[in-house]
């Protein structure tokens, strides 16, 4: 009979098109946590037995007991990786979950939202061993300053705010103490950075070339420092000593 065959090939057809669903739904979720979905929901999977389970209640209040028995007992198999949050089950569950995240949490988290959409440069410098330290300053002090005019996208500011739950305020005072703690790390950095420039400059008339790469927040500079080459009387000069 041609209704068995006709019954698979539409459960066939069904699984490709379940499959694209929740990876647009997962997409989706990504966009709107701003690319820090998997680290908010490997927060959610590490929550205590208490406060799992104070989740799930208001997950069942929210959503229903049938969403809320699916996901308890999806859970464990959602903590071993064996199956995949849908993005519509993980869009549901992490929306509850900012009371249950630290203030240190929210802080990293937001650390990670902001450092995924700052825009870095990348930049070269050729110098010589009078100038580089001025040929250096500037574009360091540039890329910093680009650092204090960053501001979230509008469609990511949603994000920053469901991090503090809610609170605009509260948003705008984490992304200022994060900016705060980048610049006190990056002011430590660059002065041993310089330190140790200097210190490879005392060994150019050997090596002729010192080249430096600065990795920051903002972006990467790559100092590059060549004395000129030698003359013909400079080089006899040389051997003959």
């Amino acid at each position: 009979m041609p209704y068995p065959r006709n019954r698979k090939r539409i459960h066939a057809n069904a699984a490709p098109a379940a499959a694209i669903r929740h990876i647009a739904e997962r997409n989706e979720l990504s966009r709107r946590f701003g690319g820090i979905d998997r680290e908010i929901e490997q927060i959610f999977l590490s929550l205590s037995s208490g406060e799992l389970e104070r989740l799930f209640q208001r997950y069942g209040e929210s959503f229903g007991d049938k969403p809320e028995a699916y996901a308890r007992e999806a859970y464990p198999r959602w903590q071993s990786g064996k199956v995949k949050m849908s993005g519509q089950t993980a869009s549901r569950l992490l929306e509850l979950l900012p009371p249950y995240l630290s203030p240190e949490k929210r802080f990293d988290l937001v650390k990670q939202l902001r450092g995924r959409h700052f825009q870095r440069q990348t930049l070269r410098i050729q110098s010589t061993p009078a100038t580089w330290r001025e040929d250096l300053i500037k574009p360091i002090q540039e890329l910093v300053a680009s650092s204090g005019l960053f501001q979230l996208p509008e469609d990511l500011k949603y994000t920053a705010s469901w991090l503090a739950d809610g609170d605009t305020a509260a948003a705008q005072r984490l992304l200022a103490a994060a900016e705060q703690e980048e610049a006190a790390i990056r002011v430590v950095y660059i002065d041993e950075e310089l330190r140790r420039i200097e210190s490879m400059m005392r060994d150019i008339d050997t090596t002729r070339r010192v080249s430096h790469k600065l990795r920051l927040p903002q972006g990467e500079i790559t100092l590059n420092v060549e004395l000129p080459a030698r003359t013909l009387l400079q080089k006899l000069t040389g051997w003959l000593r």
